[in-house]
């Protein structure tokens, strides 16, 4: 039949970080509009996916409390 398929070992560099702050939105849409909100645009360090929003050190409460502002409820989840 067919030769036995070799395994493919390429290293991907991962870098993990503890202890970090995320805005997880329910859509790709939503995180667009909340990243182009002046006001806490700059609280954010980037974009992990299309809903996943990586918040800067010590910026959480002043990013709910303008979503707050903004009208959304944002959940905060310690773990």
């Amino acid at each position: 039949m067919f030769p036995p398929r070799k395994a493919v070992l390429a290293r991907i560099p991962v870098k993990l970080h503890r202890r970090v702050c995320l805005v997880l939105a329910t859509d790709a849409i939503l995180a667009e509009e909340i990243l182009a909100h002046k006001k806490i645009a700059q609280d954010f360090c980037g974009r992990l996916t299309g809903q996943a929003l990586l918040v800067r050190p010590g910026r959480l409460e002043n990013i709910v409390e303008e979503l707050q502002r903004m009208g959304h409820t944002p959940q905060v989840i310690q773990r």
